[in-house]
This record gives structure tokens, C-alpha cells and sequence, in this order.
């Protein structure tokens, strides 16, 4: 690496930490918790925290549920992509993942529309930097009514090519059928991105980090399978399975054929993530795997010297937190016990 490609990611490296050291804190997450309004949710994160630039529109009107985490969303999706911009800024390649990772997420928000009376909204939360990137089109997408016409929304990108198989009858069309296939596709792609631009150390830490996001999301479509359907056969075809794992296909297939989630996790445990799973939290899945992920993205963002590490470590809390303030602001509208909403907030 030359002297200058060095002090460019350093640079990244820094950014990343700097960014995460406006993160709400422990006391601020019980101050929001033991508010009583949406009103006192907005001022609270007006007047202490850096949500202060994506709650003040609120303010002068009646402050809703959905509005308010509307506006957050939007402010740290606009975070992530100026980190983004500026890692493309100093000449490195892995922005292309983060507005990759925008793309399924507007797909499957469309998708999760057709055959409803709504309109998808998710790109009205998505910043201009992503449009200038994306090959989508959000409005044929986000008015899709059947799946015609989001295929056909799809016709110029390169998400068509992957979406054929749903054509002429060649497989049945579902939303876990398409994650199945969107996720395939897309993390073939962060595999290639990265091992044509990173090697050695740089590129295993990367791929290790990028590996257990995807891991995790398998964890949890097998867990919810298994409890929830225990007497059907588990294949790759009906969980969220991507190929893009630190798993082999022998060890998924001995999680897929697990008897229980018990026996499940206990396979789990013993893999490279099983540190960092606490046992307390293994009845609620989702709340398992964030605090996992948090964890391990926390330890990379201090300890990790790539700076791309630190970039996606960053992201990861940063969308952990956007996810512990959607369950606060939920938690405060219906007007349950702080106690009971800080169960489900992930430090």
C-alpha cells in the first residue's frame, strides 16, 4: 500500500470512531425509556443527542409514532452513506456494498407490497447519494401491484437476470423465495468485491465481519422455522439462506436436521460466534443475534486496524441503534413500563 492509499484508509479509520462516539449511551437509552410522550421521546433527542438535526422538523405539529421513526431512519441511512461516499471519496471499493445492501432493501420493501392496496415508501428514506448509485427505479417498484410488474420495474437492472427463475413457472414466487435469491446474488457480489480489492488479513477480517451478518439472519429463519413450523422439513429452499457463510454446507444441514432450537443453538455455540451469544436471550432470537453482532461489531470498531472493518462495524451499531430507538418510540406510544422497554433495547 503507498504511502498516501495509507493515510486515506486511516483516515476511513478515524471517521468510523469519530462518527460512533455521538452513540446514545446507556443513560440516555433509560432517559428516552422513562419518558411518557412522543413529545418528550423528540425533546429529549433534541436537546442531547445528535438526533437534534432529525427531530427538529417535527416540532411546531402533532409528533406521530410512525413520522418519528420515519425521520430517524432517514437521518442515520443519510450517516451510513456519507460515510460511504467518503470511503469512495479516498479511492476504496466497499461503498458499493452499502448501497448494494440499499438496493435489497428497497426491492424486498416493494415486494412486501404487491398484492396490497399500499405503495411501498423505503425510498423516501434513503439518501440522494444512493440514487446516484442505484440502477432501480423506486417509483415503477414502489407501485408494483403484481409480480408483472415489479419484474418489469426490474427490467434494466441487474436484479432481473436473478428474478428470471420466478418466470414461466420455473419456481413458485414468495418473499422467502426472493431473499433466498436476492441474498445469493448479492452477497456473490460482496465476495467478489472484496477478494478483488482486499487480500491476506485485510480481506479475512472483512469477509469474517460480513460472513456473520449473513449467518445470523440463516440463524434466525431456522430458529423461527423450527419453532414455529417443528414439524416441517427444513431445506436451503425455505430459510434464508445465502451461500455466503462461515458455515460449511455439512454444518448447515446438521443445523437444518437439529431436533430442537435447544440442540440448535447448541450447535451454534460451539462455532466461532458462540462466545459471543448470551444464554439468557436464546428465547428470543432476534434480541440473541443483535446483541451477538453488537458485540463483535464493537469489539472490531476499537480493536480492528482495517479500516473497512471499522467502516461496516460502525454501520452495524449504527442500524442496532436506529433499532433500539424504533423499539422505545413503540414501547412509549403503548405506553408500557420502562422496564419492560429496556428488555428489548440492545447496549
Amino acid at each position: 500500500m503507498s504511502k498516501i492509499s495509507a493515510l486515506a484508509s486511516n483516515a476511513l479509520l478515524t471517521k468510523s470512531r469519530a462518527m460512533n462516539s455521538y452513540a446514545l449511551t446507556s443513560e440516555d437509552y433509560h432517559s428516552l425509556a422513562n419518558c411518557r410522550s412522543l413529545n418528550e421521546v423528540a425533546g429529549y433527542l433534541k436537546s442531547n443527542t445528535v438526533y437534534e438535526q432529525a427531530v427538529d422538523v417535527l416540532f411546531g405539529s402533532d409528533i406521530y409514532r410512525s413520522r418519528l421513526e420515519a425521520e430517524i431512519i432517514k437521518f442515520n441511512n443519510t450517516r451510513i452513506a456519507q460515510l460511504a461516499s467518503f470511503e469512495k471519496a479516498i479511492g476504496q471499493k466497499l461503498h458499493e456494498i452499502v448501497y448494494l445492501d440499499y438496493d435489497i432493501a428497497l426491492i424486498l420493501n416493494s415486494a412486501n407490497h404487491l398484492d396490497t392496496n399500499e405503495v411501498g415508501d423505503y425510498s423516501r428514506l434513503t439518501p440522494r447519494a444512493y440514487f446516484r448509485f442505484s440502477q432501480l427505479k423506486p417509483d415503477a417498484l414502489e407501485t408494483a401491484t403484481s409480480f408483472e410488474e415489479f419484474y418489469e420495474a426490474l427490467s434494466d437492472t441487474q436484479y432481473k437476470k436473478p428474478l428470471d427463475i420466478f418466470v414461466a413457472g420455473k419456481q413458485e414466487f414468495s418473499i422467502t423465495a426472493l431473499e433466498n435469491v436476492l441474498y445469493k446474488y448479492i452477497y456473490g457480489k460482496i465476495k467478489e468485491i472484496v477478494k478483488k480489492n482486499y487480500s491476506g488479513e485485510e480481506q479475512r477480517e472483512i469477509l469474517e465481519l460480513l460472513e456473520a451478518k449473513a449467518d445470523f439472519i440463516m440463524l434466525e429463519s431456522i430458529y423461527r422455522m423450527k419453532r414455529f413450523f417443528p414439524n416441517e422439513a427444513l431445506t436451503l429452499n425455505n430459510i434464508s439462506y445465502s451461500g455466503f457463510s462461515a458455515f460449511t454446507l455439512a454444518q448447515i444441514e446438521q443445523m437444518l436436521s437439529a431436533k430442537s432450537t435447544q440442540e440448535l443453538f447448541a450447535l451454534f455455540k460451539k462455532s466461532r460466534y458462540g462466545s459471543y451469544f448470551d444464554e439468557k436471550l436464546y428465547s428470543q432470537i432476534e434480541l440473541c443475534t443483535r446483541h451477538a453482532f453488537q458485540k463483535m461489531n464493537k469489539k472490531s470498531l476499537r480493536f480492528s486496524t482495517v479500516p473497512e472493518v471499522t467502516m461496516f462495524s460502525f454501520i452495524g451499531i449504527l442500524e442496532n441503534e436506529t433499532q433500539n430507538l424504533i423499539h422505545i418510540i413503540e414501547g412509549v406510544r403503548y405506553g408500557i413500563e420502562p422496564e419492560e422497554i429496556m428488555n428489548f433495547v440492545i447496549i
